[in-house]
């Protein structure tokens, strides 16, 4: 899938610029409109898990959850006032950006709208491994279990390594996977210590692993928060690691670690960032 560049001026990458000079009080956060965001969202949320449904039996679960997902999440952004830019996709090998060869996508986790946001924003209809007490959410545990989320129960070791091996067969037949190394949210956007179980999954699919970093995410929805604050959310995809044949899944996870804390710390030039919202989800 071919993006096309903005036309015209992009907002900054950085979302150090957006920060108050120091002494300075922060504006507050606003209220009215995400309150009526999500007023709506959440009822058309039920509905687009019910129309879902209705799909499931004559388009598959599959189909039926990227028919409506991208969809309504961009018209959830819209709502919230949250710009979707991408930048570093197109440096990618052409088979990764046409969905040809699969590959593992690991990066920072710093808000909760960061799924919903990413499966709208990249092409190629990657699913995430999630925590499996998602899948009991109603309603949202549905619809992720519709997309063919990959599910991992981290309390039962032996749950967890069928979970993972299952992945590995899904990522060895062509599914493209997203996931958070970190095992939780950032309260202030740094990276957390990577864990290695996805980086052992990448090794045993044999398939690449590429990183990415997520800008704008705390400014939009910190923790301990609903009050959503629109402005730019940018996510940073980087090249994939080349560590060689021989290389464990320790040196992946050392070496993603640190390639997503170099994203964070240099945000993309603004010609390279696509505004997604102008993109058909």
């Amino acid at each position: 899938m071919i993006l096309s560049q903005e036309a015209g001026p992009v907002e900054s990458a950085d979302p150090r610029q957006d920060q108050p000079a120091t002494g300075e009080r922060p504006s507050p956060r606003p209220f009215l409109r995400p309150l009526l965001t999500w007023a709506w969202g959440a009822p058309a949320l039920v509905l687009a898990c019910c129309l879902g449904f209705l799909l499931w039996p004559f388009a598959g679960g599959r189909s039926a959850f990227w028919w409506i997902a991208p969809h309504y999440v961009r018209l959830a952004a819209w709502g919230f006032g949250i710009r979707r830019r991408l930048a570093g996709w197109e440096g990618l090998p052409e088979g990764i950006r046409l969905g040809r060869q699969a590959a593992v996508f690991v990066g920072n986790h710093c808000s909760l709208f960061d799924p919903p946001l990413l499966i709208s924003t990249l092409p190629g209809r990657p699913v995430f491994v999630a925590k499996r007490e998602l899948a009991w959410v109603p309603f949202l545990g549905w619809a992720i279990h519709m997309a063919g989320f990959i599910f991992i129960d981290r309390l039962n070791l032996g749950r967890a390594t069928a979970s993972l091996q299952a992945a590995a067969r899904k990522v060895r037949e062509g599914q493209s996977i997203l996931a958070f190394p970190e095992g939780t949210r950032s309260r202030d956007g740094s990276v957390l210590p990577f864990k290695r179980g996805i980086f052992a999954l990448a090794r045993k699919a044999g398939v690449p692993v590429i990183p990415f970093a997520i800008h704008g995410g705390p400014a939009i929805l910190p923790r301990g928060t609903w009050r959503v604050a629109g402005g730019p959310y940018l996510i940073q995809v980087g090249q994939p690691l080349d560590l060689g044949p021989e290389a464990t899944a320790e040196d992946l996870r050392r070496a993603a670690e640190e390639k997503v804390a170099q994203l964070l710390k240099e945000p993309a030039p603004l010609d390279s960032c696509v505004n997604a919202d102008r993109r058909s989800p």
